[in-house]
């Protein structure tokens, strides 16, 4: 079953549509990453989705109910039972993490010892039962995190809404805190939806990533999935390093490319023009290769090394574990690649 499903969302602000008729859906307990670049329309769709923004069409649907249709609402922002955690995780500094994580509950009408019950169990579910009372000025930015976490999950609610929420705390601390959110969410089994504009915080933490650009969704599938075969020019270089040559379609499987005639699966055409992706680590330096080129520099990744590699076709980019001098002339072979169209 689906905990949520969009449907041919669509929004406008000022005459400028923003989302441009997107559809998806989030199986119960699964955690659904919508990634893509500022301004493309990611936080305008999960605001419509708990409701604090009507669309101007579409539908949204809620374990099988019907929550939004067009412009009207059919069940209401309150009634969604929706858990947000936000971008600058809104904790009120004159309250306690205690009372903090009781003000939902309290909304809600839970009587005291159900609250004090509830607040116990999610405190120790996050691993801060010692800090219940303190005040939130008092904590690290990944300790506030985690509190805003434990609010918004304590009324154990249908969906979670998560914006950008690692966007504000330094690299270091980000793979504590991810790693903790993963552990959280997978415990909790809450169907979540993440904000985030990093591909590391989609492809760690989602079962499922939706790729959005200038309101639309170019592409949704697991990460290896979105990673190993975009759908698009937009995924293939938003997601990753990547290698893009235009090619041309010559005949079924068949293309030409500045290297001469290759051997590639053309998806069905028969003739037209394409693009001819791979990633770095797709190519592998080979005496026998049948491409050739001069390496223009290298520079050490702590995984192997990155080539910029000159060649009949442009410059493209190798990642291997040997050591080449820069200048030096190499041949290599590609082990994957594949045909893109857009």
């Amino acid at each position: 079953m689906n905990t949520l499903d969009v449907k041919n969302l669509r929004k406008s602000f000022d005459k400028r549509e923003i989302v441009k008729g997107i559809s998806f859906d989030v199986e119960k307990g699964q955690l659904l990453a919508l990634l893509g670049p500022s301004g493309c329309g990611k936080t305008t769709t999960m605001r419509m989705i708990a409701g604090l923004e009507m669309p101007d069409d579409g539908e949204i649907w809620i374990e099988g109910a019907l929550a939004t249709h067009g412009r009207k609402a059919t069940i209401s922002q309150k009634q969604r039972h929706i858990g947000m955690v936000f971008q600058d995780l809104a904790l009120w500094p004159h309250m306690t993490v205690y009372e903090n994580i009781e003000f939902g509950l309290k909304a809600l009408g839970f009587i005291k010892a159900e609250r004090k019950k509830k607040i116990e169990a999610v405190l120790d579910k996050v691993n801060m039962q010692k800090y219940a009372g303190e005040y939130p000025g008092k904590l690290s930015g990944g300790q506030q995190q985690l509190i805003a976490i434990a609010r918004a999950i304590v009324t154990e609610p249908k969906l979670l809404l998560m914006d950008e929420p690692l966007s504000n705390i330094d690299i270091k601390l980000r793979e504590d805190i991810r790693q903790e959110i993963r552990r959280i969410q997978q415990e909790t089994q809450i169907t979540t939806v993440y904000i985030t504009h990093d591909q590391e915080d989609a492809f760690l933490l989602a079962n499922k990533v939706a790729v959005m650009n200038a309101g639309i969704l170019e592409q949704t599938g697991s990460p290896e999935e979105i990673y190993s075969s975009p759908a698009s020019l937009f995924v293939a270089g938003f997601v990753g390093e990547s290698n893009v040559i235009q090619v041309k379609i010559v005949d079924k499987n068949k293309i030409l490319t500045p290297w001469g005639e290759l051997v590639c699966n053309t998806k069905g055409h028969e003739r037209g023009n394409a693009f001819l992706f791979f990633r770095p680590q797709y190519a592998e330096v080979d005496k026998s290769g049948r491409y050739n080129g001069i390496i223009i520099n290298r520079y050490f990744t702590g995984e192997g090394y990155k080539y910029r590699i000159s060649t009949s076709g442009g410059e493209i980019k190798l990642q291997v574990q040997e050591i080449y001098e820069t200048g030096q002339s190499i041949r290599f072979s590609i082990k994957r690649m594949e045909l893109l169209f857009r």
